[in-house]
């Protein structure tokens, strides 16, 4: 998405929000940081080596009690190597992608809705291999509810800028208590890929089944600010024809079956 379009979707909420939130509203600030052994998106691994990813989150509530959001996070590559992945090397100490989500969230009935415009921005998509990625642009609709103790959930998410296709995903989340400061998430989903969507993600327009993946994370409630995650992460391609071009689209291939750690910090103001 051009700067200006970003400018304007930025001005057209703050606007936007100005007219539904109390006057009297305070803001939920959320911010924190994730070092993570690799930096893996959709079942592709960008970075096959150490990252820092950094983000801030606001909330905001609204007159209706419905809840407006605008989340940034950003990946820093810690090595020039990338190794066995889909980003160039070079760039230690950058950013190599950064992302920013304007939301809209709301209940109803038994139903979670989450709705918005999430914009990504490759700061070096002009070194890509396969072709240029620069900024693009997606909306998305994120629906949950609880079944027993579990969340299950659907994720559609439809780029309208420079891909013009659909990535889409359902999985279930489970959070286990284990105390008064510790508890347990599991989290396990699977995504499919449209054609246009997988040309832009992994370089081959193969539509189908796209990653199975699957997240341990335990969280340690430190203070009523304070919380510390750490988990295991691991990623497998469905679809036969990517799972072989990741092999092969590098001279030292891309890792099609990643497993990745991360350790998390955040603070709630």
């Amino acid at each position: 998405m051009h700067h200006r379009a970003v400018g304007s979707l930025c001005l057209l909420s703050v606007l936007f929000a100005g007219c539904i939130v109390p006057k009297d509203a305070k803001p939920t600030v959320a911010m924190g940081a994730t070092f993570a052994t690799k930096f893996v998106h959709r079942g592709i691994t960008l970075v096959d080596n150490p990252v820092v990813q950094p983000r801030l989150g606001i909330a905001l509530p609204t007159s209706s009690g419905d809840t407006i959001r605008v989340d940034v996070e950003a990946n820093m590559d810690l090595r020039n190597n990338t190794g066995g992945a889909w980003f160039p090397d070079g760039h230690a100490g950058r950013f190599s992608q950064i992302e920013a989500v304007a939301s809209y969230q709301k209940r109803i009935g038994d139903f979670d809705l989450r709705a918005g415009v999430h914009n990504y921005n490759l700061p070096n998509g002009l070194e890509f291999a396969n072709g240029e990625r620069g900024a693009t642009s997606e909306v998305f609709l994120l629906a949950s509810t609880t079944l027993l103790d579990a969340t299950p959930y659907v994720s559609l998410h439809y780029d309208f800028d420079e891909v013009r296709g659909g990535y889409y995903r359902a999985g279930c989340t489970e959070d286990i208590p284990l105390g008064d400061q510790w508890s347990l998430n599991l989290d396990g989903s699977l995504g499919y890929v449209s054609e246009a969507q997988a040309s832009w993600l992994y370089g081959l327009g193969e539509a189908g089944l796209a990653d199975l993946r699957g997240t341990i994370a335990l969280n340690y409630k430190y203070d009523e600010r304070t919380t510390l995650t750490a988990s295991a992460n691991g990623s497998a391609m469905m679809n036969s024809v990517q799972d072989r071009w990741f092999r092969d689209i590098a001279p030292q291939g891309i890792d099609d079956d990643p497993i990745w750690f991360t350790i998390a910090v955040t603070w709630v103001f």
